[in-house]
């Protein structure tokens, strides 16, 4: 059950930060906050520390894998890679 906590509250900040760094208008920072705001709600129902150390390393494999994924779609559909940041 854990893991499947972990893997949740992860997903979700990943999508959200993969939202964040795709995102060029004002409204990216509204992702930023929502994944702090995640972040916090996990830290403060799980205080074991593997738990936090998890969620945090989860987070970012999800998202660069998320990242990655975005980009081959991208890639695929406009036949060129977007410009880097």
């Amino acid at each position: 059950m854990r893991f499947l906590t972990v893997l949740g509250y992860s997903l979700v900040a990943a999508i959200l930060l993969s939202l964040f760094s795709q995102i060029q208008d004002l409204l990216k920072y509204l992702f930023s906050l929502g994944a702090l705001y995640v972040g916090v709600q996990f830290f403060k129902r799980h205080e074991a520390l593997g738990m936090r150390i998890s969620f945090v390393a989860a987070t970012i494999v999800l998202y660069f894998i998320i990242a990655i994924i975005y980009a081959m779609y991208l890639a695929v559909t406009t036949g060129q890679l977007p410009p880097p940041a």
